[in-house]
């Protein structure tokens, strides 16, 4: 049971205007001043991808509804992750920035100056999925096959079989009748099971083979219009739509894959990756766009200026000068309370790691656009050929907590460099900004508590963060 101590003083003179506050604290004061701090602080830096476009203008508004809800609900999501692991936010930021720079560079040097002076403001754009590639009557086939396109897409084995016969195929023929005694049977079993035991190294065919095995395993046990457990309504969807076209193209490039058309990606990020183009838009990121226009399925990048990008920001500077004010105003009390040797609650401390991992994650954020909600549309000259699909189911995005959707990037989304391997950077990163956050919890090592078992795991809790 808590108890509550009341403050009592004399009332003030009649003829005073100005009542000052008393030189004590309560806890309300503390809790709601920490609370004001996180939540502004983590909102100012939610910088989410473009969300899917939906149908807005669908005449039922029960459906509208159902689509502001879907928005909503990744909004909360994502708002649920910074708070409860601010420091994998400033992380991702970190991996952001250093990635809008690499599109930043491959495109100037795919376009030139000639369509638009692409800055980090555009690279950032389309790291969110601010671009989308669109197929429509006027798109013309592939003109130019390659040899790729012409090469042996089903290995010796695998056949003309789906994915279930083929892995109900026997692999060892039935066995020939014999005339050897059953003592020599059982020698002969012995020494075919040795033999099979003994690892030898598979060859190419052996290794495609199984890769493709797998590959058309998770197509059969695929359903790309779901979102975490819930499946998305047509009104999510807008005017996405399957287009066969695609997913022919998608369906040559697993029967022809190869672990080197992987890349860093494992098969299952591959496959997802695939198969989010299948339709009539495709939600590209910037690496995928840069390859898209220099392979030439699109012939031109519109030229929007970067004040036209930000105008499309809904960053208000109104809540990020609170929540700057917020944090200045928290970090002088503590500074001055520890100059005056004065406790910090715990709960302040808390409210300061937070603070500083917010500030950071803003500095990185500064040229990104907020809270989007509309694409740049651009429409495909070409189909890509299959060498190309291929190519861009490698250079896309991979999903670290959950599987991508076929609308939009996901927020968890790593973007793909050629010949590295982004994730093990991205722990790296995690790990040093998860050491700052946790630095920030030492100031409480000194703190005050009743029993000498509270104080033991406040400082165990102290040295785990």
């Amino acid at each position: 049971m808590l108890e509550v101590f009341y403050p009592n003083c004399t009332f003030p003179d009649d003829e005073a205007g100005i009542v000052a506050t008393p030189d004590m604290r309560g806890t309300l004061d503390i809790v709601w001043s920490c609370l004001a701090v996180v939540i502004l602080c983590t909102w100012v830096v939610l910088h989410e991808n473009v969300p899917a476009e939906g149908d807005t203008n669908h005449p039922d508004w029960k459906k509208r509804r159902l689509l502001d809800l879907y928005l909503v609900a990744q909004k909360a999501c994502a708002f649920g992750w910074a708070l409860f692991a601010p420091e994998l936010f400033t992380g991702k930021a970190m991996m952001g920035l250093y990635f809008a720079y690499h599109v930043r560079d491959i495109m100037k040097k795919t376009i030139g100056e000639k369509e638009i002076d692409w800055t980090l403001h555009h690279a950032f754009l389309a790291n969110m999925g601010g671009y989308s590639i669109e197929f429509d009557g006027s798109t013309i086939d592939n003109p130019r096959p390659t040899e790729q396109d012409r090469e042996e897409r089903v290995l010796e084995n695998f056949g003309e079989q789906s994915p279930t016969d083929s892995c109900a195929t026997p692999f060892f023929p039935s066995p020939a009748p014999t005339t050897l005694t059953p003592g020599q049977l059982e020698a002969q079993k012995q020494s075919d099971l040795k033999t099979r035991q003994t690892k030898t190294p598979l060859t190419d065919d052996a290794i495609n083979t199984e890769l493709r095995k797998k590959l058309f395993y998770l197509h059969k046990n695929y359903d790309g219009n779901k979102w975490f457990i819930v499946q998305l309504p047509p009104v999510v969807q807008g005017r996405w739509r399957e287009n066969p076209k695609n997913i022919s193209l998608i369906r040559s490039a697993l029967e022809a894959a190869a672990p080197s058309h992987l890349g860093s990606h494992t098969p299952q990020s591959y496959f997802r990756n695939l198969m989010v183009l299948r339709g009539n838009i495709w939600v590209v990121d910037g690496i995928q766009l840069e390859y898209a226009r220099r392979v030439g399925i699109i012939t031109a990048i519109p030229p929007v200026t970067d004040d036209e990008i930000m105008d499309r920001s809904k960053g208000d500077w109104v809540t990020k000068a609170l929540a700057i004010l917020q944090v200045t105003w928290l970090w002088v009390q503590l500074i001055v309370r520890t100059t005056q040797q004065l406790t910090a609650t715990q709960l302040e401390i808390m409210t300061a790691a937070f603070a500083t991992c917010s500030v950071i994650t803003y500095a990185l954020y500064l040229q990104k656009p907020k809270d989007v909600k509309s694409r740049i549309r651009i429409t495909a000259a070409r189909y890509p050929t299959v060498k190309e699909m291929q190519d861009l189911g490698r250079k896309g995005p991979s999903s670290v907590w959950f599987q991508r959707i076929h609308l939009q990037l996901g927020n968890d989304n790593i973007h793909y460099k050629e010949g590295k391997d982004s994730a093990p950077v991205m722990i790296v990163i995690c790990g040093f900004i998860g050491m700052v956050f946790g630095s920030v919890h030492f100031a409480c090592w000194h703190s005050h508590f009743p029993t000498w078992g509270s104080s033991w795991g406040g400082e165990l809790r102290v040295g785990f963060c």
